[in-house]
């Protein structure tokens, strides 16, 4: 079969890429962030899911970015070159 073509394939491609941008990004600006500015924006993100009936994903993104800035290393992030 000639997968050259699909564009199907490509554009999940595509959306792996975008969502490995945005996952790379996320991690980066959380790690940086201070705790005061990562509060902040978690309360704001908490309320924007109930208003939009989204509070499963948003609940998932603050907790997800809470147990980042917890237990992810720092010096990793600041050290390690980035991937393009």
């Amino acid at each position: 079969m000639n997968n050259t073509n699909n564009p199907i394939l490509a554009f999940v491609k595509n959306l792996a890429d975008a969502f490995q941008y945005v996952g790379r990004h996320a991690f980066t600006w959380v790690m940086q962030a201070s705790w005061k500015k990562l509060l902040l924006t978690s309360v704001l993100t908490l309320i924007a899911g109930g208003i939009l009936h989204l509070s499963a994903l948003a609940n998932g993104a603050v907790f997800g970015a809470i147990i980042v800035k917890l237990f992810a290393d720092k010096d990793k992030t600041e050290t390690s070159p980035q991937t393009e």
